[in-house]
Order: structure tokens, then C-alpha cells, then sequence
């Protein structure tokens, strides 16, 4: 199938979905060259030529991103300049919203590219800006969702949209070795594991570090042989060996894309900023707390426009606060440390949680057992 892709992710969840639907299209017939645009490790690996590093799109915060307009303007008019002369005949813009929306309604108002523009995940209309929903079927083709309760919000738009099922589904945890993992690292079997995920950029491992490493230290004193896995991307290594260089308790840091699962397993407990992570936790069945802190002034106006009770994907998705949210001012020692110790102490608290994750995983298994990379890349090619 000589059919041409152009995908543009900026962040590291975007670059996973990014490399499961490239997958599902090699499945279908096309071709590993046939490839190009901006990724990850993820994407990279699946057969992406990427003109940038990804990270180079992605600022967060409405406040932060004042200051990196007029660089993310030029990138998206270089992208749209490179679409145009490469002729793909999809390009597939995978979540990211603030910059890939500006990339697809710039490409589709100057009418000179005449494929298909696909963005794969929905903007949360469900959560703010529910406006949104209707702006962007203005510009795009097709929607691929994540969630099941997402296509009506933009299908009464007229905008084509699927439910195409999230990539954790294909895990298959029947293969993964925790004991060996730990063996590796002359982890004890009787250690408690914590997982300790500080985000996945530069900016948000220094935003936390300080409450997160404080927390783990408390726990140091309260918890026998207490084992951090750290598991952390490749280009962030070299960063987070900086910032953690200091810390007392006993760490593990991971970089290696293909061990991350395994070292999910491994953990009996972790500690993680609100984001992607914290569905993966859910699903990969680790009791958990969040935290998360954002500039003052992006908090305040993303405050004052949504309309949901949670943060946490699975709590969203499961309507319920099954997962502790520490946020901003909560996002301190005291907080983390108490909602952790819990989780340790009190084998019902775990009880809760693992319970909730059951029906996570139930509610987000496609129909007839589907994989959500072949039903993303037949709704792509569908078009």
C-alpha cells in the first residue's frame, strides 16, 4: 500500500500513540519509508524520518507559552511549508492541541495541500473550552479518540470521529518479569518498590523535584528497605541524574524505553505528576498518589474555566476520586507523604484502589477484543 504519512507529536505520550498507530499502518501494508515528520523515540523506532526533536513544540501553560510564540509560529509555518512540498496523503497531528490545531487550520486555509488532515486525541471539551468541538470541524477530516464517551461531543459537528481504543490495551503483562527486574539491580524481594515519575520534561522534573524527592525521604525513615525505580525517557536521563545527584534514598533510574513496562510492575507503590502516567499506573495496577504544580497564573485561569471534579484520567473516566490529587498548594511533603504512607500502612486503602483499576480496565477494552492500533489505522486509511 503506497500510501504516504505525515505525523507531527510533541510529547512523549503523543510519540507512544504516535508508534502504535504506525504500527497498525505497517500492519495494513504500508511501508516503513513511507514516514515522515516530528517524533519521539517511540515513533523514531517504528520507522519515522523526523525533520526536529520533538521536544522543540511542546511548551506548557497558557502563561509560558506568551514567551515562545513567535518560535512555535515559525515552527508551525516551516511544517505547514514541508506538508505542502512533500505532498503525504495524510498528515496525522496526534494530540498536543494548541499547536497542532494552529498547524491544521493554517494548512487547511491556504488550500494547497488536498490530503487528509486526521488529529488523534480528542481536546477535552469535556473538561473546558467546549467550543472547541466545533472550531475544529471546521479544519479536520477525522478525530480519533481514546475514550469511549468522547465521539458525540464532535460527531454533532458533522466532524467524522471513532472511538479507537487507548494503546495501554495492548500490554501484555503475562510477559513481564518484575523478579528478574529487580533481580537486576540487587533489588531485595522483600524491598518496598516506589515508583517515582517527575514528567517528562525538563521543566517539570525541576518544578517537583523539591516535594517529591522531600516526600521519599520521609518515606526513607518510615519504610524498611525502601527501593525509588525511576523510570524516565532516554533525553531526560542526563537531567534527572543532575537534579537527583543530592537525594539519600536508594535509586534506580531507567532510561531504557523497552524495560518500562517491567519496571511499572515492579513497583508496589508510586508517587507521580498528574498526566498521562497516571492512567498507565492505573492500568498497569499500582497503587498511587498525584501531585502536580503549574505556574500561578495558568492555575488560576485553567481554574476558572473547567468543569470537571478531577484531574486523574482513570478518576475522570471512572467518576470517583479513586487516586489522591495533590495539587498546587496540596503538592507539598505533608500531603504527598500522608497519602503515601496510607497506601503502605493500610492494605484496604490498596484494597480501594486496585478494585477501581479492575473496572478502568474493563471500561476501556475495545468490542471483539479489538487492538486499538489496528482500529486506529483502519479509520486513518478509511478515510
Amino acid at each position: 500500500m503506497d500510501k504516504r504519512f505525515f505525523l507531527v507529536a510533541g510529547e512523549a505520550s503523543g510519540d507512544a500513540l504516535g508508534g502504535s498507530l504506525m504500527k497498525g499502518l505497517k500492519g495494513q501494508g504500508v511501508p516503513e519509508g513511507n514516514f515522515l515528520g516530528v517524533g519521539g523515540d517511540a515513533m523514531t523506532l517504528e520507522g519515522l524520518d523526523s525533520l526536529l526533536p520533538m521536544d522543540e513544540l511542546c511548551v506548557m501553560g497558557l502563561w509560558e507559552i506568551a514567551g515562545h510564540l513567535p518560535r512555535l509560529l515559525k515552527l508551525i509555518q516551516g511544517l505547514v511549508e514541508e506538508i505542502e512540498k512533500s505532498k503525504p496523503d495524510y498528515v496525522i497531528t496526534i494530540d498536543l492541541p494548541d499547536f497542532n490545531f494552529q498547524l491544521a487550520k493554517r494548512l487547511k486555509s491556504r488550500g494547497i495541500y488536498k490530503g487528509k488532515v486526521i488529529h488523534y486525541v480528542a481536546p477535552s471539551v469535556w473538561a473546558w473550552r467546549p467550543k472547541r468541538a466545533e472550531n475544529i470541524a471546521k479544519f479536520l477530516d477525522g478525530l480519533m479518540c481514546l475514550f469511549p464517551f468522547e465521539p458525540p461531543f464532535f460527531e454533532k459537528h458533522g466532524l467524522t470521529t471513532q472511538y479507537v481504543g487507548h494503546p495501554l490495551i495492548e500490554i501484555d503483562k503475562s510477559v513481564l518479569n518484575p523478579a528478574k527486574f529487580k533481580a537486576d539491580r540487587d533489588i531485595s524481594e522483600d524491598a518496598t518498590c516506589i515508583g517515582l515519575f517527575l514528567g517528562s520534561r525538563a521543566q517539570e522534573i525541576k518544578t517537583h523535584k523539591k516535594a517529591f524527592t522531600e516526600t521519599l525521604e520521609v518515606l526513607d525513615e518510615q519504610i524498611d528497605e525502601l527501593e525509588v525505580i525511576i523510570p524516565t525517557l532516554p533525553n531526560l536521563e542526563f537531567d534527572l541524574r543532575e537534579e537527583l545527584q543530592d537525594v539519600e534514598f536508594e535509586k534506580h533510574i531507567v532510561p531504557a524505553v523497552d524495560q518500562k513496562w517491567e519496571a511499572f510492575a515492579a513497583c508496589d507503590l508510586a508517587l507521580a505528576v498528574s498526566g498521562t502516567v497516571g492512567l498507565e499506573l492505573a492500568y498497569m495496577n499500582v497503587p498511587h498518589v498525584i501531585g502536580y504544580k503549574a505556574n500561578p497564573i495558568t492555575a488560576m485561569i485553567v481554574k476558572s474555566m473547567i468543569k470537571i471534579e478531577h484531574v486523574h484520567l482513570a478518576n475522570i473516566l471512572l467518576e470517583e476520586e479513586a487516586v489522591p490529587e495533590f495539587l498546587q498548594g496540596k503538592c507539598n511533603v505533608q500531603f504527598l507523604a500522608r497519602g503515601l504512607l496510607r497506601l503502605d500502612k493500610k492494605a484496604e486503602e490498596r484494597e480501594k484502589q486496585h478494585e477501581a483499576f479492575k473496572k478502568l480496565h474493563d471500561r476501556l477494552q475495545l468490542p471483539d477484543g479489538q487492538m486499538p492500533s489496528a482500529a486506529a489505522a483502519q479509520f486513518v486509511l478509511s478515510l
